[in-house]
Parts: structure tokens; C-alpha cells; sequence
């Protein structure tokens, strides 16, 4: 990657998201919103034994932190990149800036950069705002696992992300990537609830979703400070899912603008 294009992408999009000041506090807010609410909903229930949290240390509002926070942070990667080709489709560049020296892929990833690391900060935020205010507690965290969890996790809503950029240059308008994540997997993922309460069928149907493995790994990382070797299991799809669906995506993507170009649809939305 050229780095003084991708440091030029990520000063434009700064540029441009800090001039709307009060759209930034807002979505500042909406990442403190929820675990404020989910904090006090943990209350309610924290009289109430349940067995299914007892895996992750017994308490909901941890659990739930955790599951909020990351859904939020691995919806932003499948939803930036799609957002970026609509937004130069309806400014009527898209064929252009596909059309320029840069890789067209290359393109698509640095002009989400920007996205990422506020993203990250939000991420950051979430959890800050949990240890201090909330009383999140940190000690039992495994670092290492955490993060080697997260880097497959965030390879594979990458790679979904770029499935999704791909769906909306061939379809335009309701590419199904961001609204399976978004809808389904959430829900079957066990973003706010174990996944163990559901019916058995739902279970089954769970998981084939890479987020029902990243949550449990992320929340056995840092809730019962399991290791890289007690999460070999989480890992192992985790990393066959990355290294399968990343190069897809990017091979899909590339078929994508290719028949966009052909068909002389890349200026449509």
C-alpha cells in the first residue's frame, strides 16, 4: 500500500467528518448510549441466576458490553466499504476513480481507513467510559488471545465488507451482505444474549456465522482470561474463515467493476 495516499484519504476524510462538528459529538454519543443503557438493564437482572453466563463469569453487563461494542466496531467493516462505492455513485465518480492508476482495490480499502480508526477510538471510548464510570474490570484479560482473536475476526468482516462493495457496484440498491450481518447475524451471533437460551435449531443455524465464534472467543479472552491455546478451537475457524473469504472478496470485487465496466453500469445507483 502507498502510504502517503493513504495518509492523503485519511486527512480528506477527516477534513470533511470534522467540518459536520455536530454530527461527530452525535456519533460519539450513540457509542455511549448503549452501554449506559445495557448497564442498568445488567442491574435488573443481576439478582436473576443464570447458567448460560456462567461460561463467560456470570455477569450480563460484561457480557453484553463486549457484544455491543465489537458488533458495532465489525458492522462499521462490512458496512464502510459499500458505503463509500454508493457514495461516489451518487456523486456520479465511481467510474473515474476505478478508472485511475491506483488499484481499484487499493482505492476501496484506503478510502476506509478513516472509517476504521474512528471506529477504533469509538471502540476505545465504549470500554473507557465501562472501566471508569461503570466498573468494567480489565484484570482477567489475555492480551495476546484477545487481539489474535480480533485480527481474524476483523480479516473476515473485512473480506465481508468487500462482498458487500461488490454486491452494491452489481446490484446497486439492496446488496444482502450488510443486511444479513446486520439483521441476522446480530441477533444469531449473541451480540445481547448467549447464544445457548435459543431453540436448538437456532443454535445449529448460529453457527455459521463468524460472529457467533468471535464474540465467544473475545468474551473468553477477556472475561475468563482463557488463553490462545484454550480458544484453539474459536481460532482455527476463525483464521480457515479469514484466509478462505479474504481473497474471494477481493477476487469477487475485481469481477465486480470488471462486469460494472462492461455493462456501463458503474454510473448507476
Amino acid at each position: 500500500m502507498n502510504y502517503k495516499k493513504a495518509w492523503s484519504f485519511i486527512k480528506k476524510d477527516f477534513i470533511i467528518e470534522s467540518s459536520y462538528k455536530l454530527n461527530f459529538i452525535q456519533s460519539l454519543f450513540t457509542s455511549i448510549f448503549p452501554i449506559v443503557s445495557f448497564f442498568f438493564i445488567g442491574k435488573m437482572v443481576a439478582g436473576n441466576h443464570l447458567a448460560e453466563l456462567e461460561k463467560y463469569g456470570g455477569r450480563y453487563f460484561p457480557f453484553v458490553l463486549i457484544g455491543i461494542a465489537f458488533v458495532r466496531f465489525f458492522q462499521l467493516a462490512v458496512d464502510t466499504f459499500s458505503t463509500n462505492i454508493k457514495r461516489a455513485q451518487m456523486a456520479g465518480c465511481l467510474e473515474a476513480i476505478l478508472s485511475a492508476q491506483t488499484d481499484p482495490k487499493a482505492i476501496v480499502v484506503m478510502s476506509s481507513l478513516y472509517s476504521f480508526l474512528s471506529a477504533g477510538l469509538q471502540l476505545v471510548l465504549m470500554f473507557l467510559i465501562a472501566v471508569i464510570f461503570l466498573g468494567y474490570d480489565f484484570s482477567t484479560a489475555n492480551v495476546p488471545a484477545t487481539m489474535l482473536t480480533l485480527t481474524a475476526s476483523l480479516i473476515i468482516f473485512i473480506s465481508l465488507g468487500i462482498f458487500s462493495a461488490a454486491g452494491t457496484v452489481i446490484f446497486k440498491q439492496g446488496e444482502p451482505i450488510g443486511w444479513i450481518f446486520g439483521v441476522a447475524s446480530a441477533l444469531l451471533g449473541g451480540a445481547m444474549f448467549p447464544v445457548a437460551v435459543m431453540p436448538g435449531w437456532l443454535q445449529q443455524l448460529s453457527l455459521f456465522f463468524p460472529l457467533t465464534y468471535a464474540l465467544d472467543a473475545l468474551r473468553l479472552a477477556l472475561l475468563k482470561g482463557n488463553s490462545i491455546i484454550m480458544l484453539s478451537q474459536q481460532l482455527f475457524i476463525l483464521g480457515g474463515m479469514a484466509v478462505f473469504a479474504f481473497p474471494l472478496s477481493l477476487k469477487t470485487f475485481e469481477w465486480a467493476i470488471e462486469k460494472g465496466k462492461k455493462d456501463g453500469t458503474l454510473m448507476q445507483y
